[in-house]
């Protein structure tokens, strides 16, 4: 047996799936519960329960996904940090930008937050054109001497951003010798590894974050590979990226600002490659869980973003483009003002809903849920979780008492307001960027996704809901079907008119001979590594670019055919085009990707009309107040291909249950997935 085991750390629950290599089989679905406090501590109990169960010489890689980089920026956690930049822009970090986006006419909009104050950035002497050519060389008795200050002003990591490094990176080279050699022990962040390119504010503020978070999540890293490597020393451990690929600790050591999605973004990875063995193209990934909803707009390949902001903290780095709100199972309900309002606070893991009986006294959607008799109202997790649907009830009862509502009215009232802050969100990512969802099939997963689905697929005109097998540890599923990847992007303003297809090819090749020789060191055979190259692209004077992917350049054709693409590519993002614009390349990306075999899910033949299996129970469940149905409960286990519920149903498996409304019907396709769809109108 050679297991390939993926691992998703999630605030409530961490996920596990194994997969074993040689039969291209599934060994092992697991979930624990997670300790936000010790995140190391469950991948303690993960590892040691697979050497007993497996043994160590069965587990040839470990993919892991967690939100340790993401807490840390929330928590407000990290290290202590300084800065040094060029001489005459001290002042970068705290002045920002003037764009306040959707805050633009709010006078007391907040700023966006500094990881550090004024008085650890120093200046040293140097100064770089923008085509990195050397003006004033580095004071290096300058620099030294801000080193030292910043020592003495106990810093843990140092960020060095010099005005046009990601042109010429020598200087920030030199200036990290220097630093090392006063304090070796400090965590270094320099921005041509961070962000090598231009935008001067986004890049300090990343290195900023990346030195913030470094060292931390650095130890973390670190701390995951020993135990990985301390169980089954033939294995290799890899962290997921923001942008769906994975790395090892080594690779992600210097930028683990990479890492900051890492948590969500293997289930988008995991709904396209279950969109691709489905045929469908147009999918949009619904991930929720105790603390939060993640989703995705996928219209073929997903879409990457490369600004972002977290907790007013503003990153550059590539990631998925995914939308995440404060809504899961642990979302507390509370009446504000005479308003019912659910989340973004959660319960979590510790204390969590008040139905798990460890102590949560606010009511949450899981308690509400338990009231409606979605959830079971005895046990979870196949009868590892009791529920003591006293204490949910109880605690859906104060919601209720101050808003003069029933028990279930309540308990319905939050499920509504939840699932509309969802639709708002999925509005967002749909409508307002030109995507109908009526066009598109949702992928529901994590434990409480299928649950909630059923509520406002309607209300978006999304005609198919797709449940995984599995839905529960369906991320942790995705991480072994993601791909190692190494990114390279640099900033080089080029008026497309004007370019020459020989220069600019060697420019990506340069890159993509770097990021190959990257991947090269982590063992992958030279037939394993694909390289993707696109461009960031805008007419000239525009302030953003437009990300247009293309192949090799021979010659003029093929610039005019890049060309082209940038203009299709900028009318779909924002309805309109300038054909007789000037247009330029700002940024040169490639994506180096060292494949890794996919588990192999084989398609089971349908023959006939399989028959319905009796169902396990039934239970009253309520769908709005005066909509109350005795309906059937079915194990998912016991479902065979071909098989067709009508709603209104409940169906249970381990990691999740699927809700099936009065509208509705689910049928299982040859792969297992439950698919559900409107019932035909008679």
């Amino acid at each position: 047996m050679k297991l390939r085991v993926g691992i998703d750390v999630g605030g409530t629950f961490t996920d596990v799936t194994a997969f074993d290599e040689d039969s291209g089989a599934l060994t092992a679905v697991r979930k624990y519960v997670s300790d936000p406090a010790r995140p190391a501590a469950v991948m303690e109990r993960i590892t040691a329960d697979l050497a007993a169960e497996f043994g160590a010489d069965a587990v040839s890689l470990v993919l892991h996904g967690s939100t340790a980089a993401l807490n840390t920026l929330l928590e407000g956690k990290g290290a202590r940090v300084g800065l040094i930049t060029t001489c005459g822009f001290r002042d970068v970090y705290e002045i920002g930008r003037q764009w306040r986006g959707d805050d633009v006419f709010n006078i007391f909009a907040p700023a966006p937050k500094m990881l550090l104050t004024r008085d650890r950035i120093h200046e040293a002497r140097e100064r770089l054109d923008r085509a990195g050519n050397i003006i004033e060389p580095l004071d290096e008795n300058e620099l030294a001497e801000a080193a030292r200050r910043l020592v003495a002003q106990n810093v843990e990591a140092i960020a060095v951003c010099f005005l046009f490094a990601y042109a010429n990176p020598a200087h920030e080279r030199r200036a990290a010798d220097i630093i090392r050699e006063i304090a070796p022990q400090l965590y270094v962040s320099l921005s041509h590894e961070v962000n090598p390119e231009w935008r001067e504010y986004e890049r300090t503020a990343s290195t900023v974050a990346n030195a913030y978070i470094g060292p931390p999540v650095s130890r973390y890293l670190r701390e995951v590979e020993r135990q990985a490597q301390r169980r089954f020393p033939r294995s290799r451990a890899l962290m997921m990226k923001s942008d769906g690929g994975a790395a090892s600790a080594r690779m992600l050591e210097r930028t683990p600002i990479e890492t900051v999605l890492s948590g969500p973004v293997a289930g988008v990875i995991g709904g396209r490659h279950l969109g691709d063995l489905k045929a469908i193209e147009n999918i949009i990934t619904f991930d929720t869980g105790g603390t939060s909803s993640d989703m995705a707009v996928l219209p073929g390949r997903p879409l990457y973003k490369s600004e972002f902001a977290v907790a007013r903290h503003p990153l550059r780095t590539r990631a998925v483009d995914i939308e995440t709100i404060g809504a899961g199972g642990g979302s507390i309900a509370a009446v504000e003002l005479g308003v019912l309002k659910v989340g973004p606070q959660s319960a979590g893991a510790d204390p969590g809903p008040a139905c798990y009986g460890h102590g949560g006294g606010a009511a949450t959607l899981t308690d509400a849920l338990v009231a409606l008799g979605h959830l079971n109202p005895a046990v979870l997790l196949d009868g590892a979780m009791p529920i003591e649907r006293a204490e949910a009830e109880a605690a859906v009862a104060r919601v209720a008492k101050p808003l003069g509502l029933t028990l279930v009215e309540a308990a319905w009232g939050i499920l509504t307001v939840l699932a509309t802050n969802v639709t708002m969100a999925m509005r967002t990512i749909t409508i307002e960027r030109g995507y109908d969802p009526r066009e598109f099939s949702l992928i529901a997963f994590g434990g409480m996704g299928p649950t909630i689905a059923g509520r406002f697929v309607g209300e978006l005109g999304i005609g198919r809901i797709l449940v995984p097998r599995d839905p529960g540890t369906f991320s942790a599923f995705g991480m072994l079907v993601s791909d190692v990847q190494q990114n390279r992007s640099v900033t080089r303003m080029t008026r497309l008119d004007a370019a020459d297809a020989a220069e600019l090819e060697q420019i990506f090749a340069e890159m993509e001979e770097s990021a190959i020789a990257e991947l090269l060191t982590e063992k992958f055979a030279r037939e394993q590594v694909a390289t993707l190259r696109s461009a960031g692209m805008r007419y000239r004077g525009q302030s953003y670019e437009v990300s247009v992917p293309l192949g090799a350049l021979r010659g003029l054709p093929d610039i005019a055919a890049l060309a082209k693409r940038f203009h299709e590519a900028h009318r779909r993002r924002y309805g309109h085009m300038a054909e007789s614009e000037a247009v330029e390349i700002v940024n040169f990306q490639v994506t180096a990707i060292g494949k890794i075999p996919k588990p192999q899910i084989h398609e089971i033949a349908i023959s006939g009309s399989p028959r319905l299996p009796a169902p396990s129970a039934k239970r009253t469940v309520y769908f709005g107040p005066s909509d109350i149905v005795e309906v059937p409960v079915f194990r998912r286990a016991t479902l065979p291909p071909g098989a067709v519920i009508e709603g209104p149903a409940i169906i249970e498996e381990m990691t999740s249950t699927i809700v099936l409304y009065p509208t509705q019907r689910a049928r299982i396709d040859g792969y297992l997935n439950v698919e559900i769809d409107p019932l035909p109108k008679s």
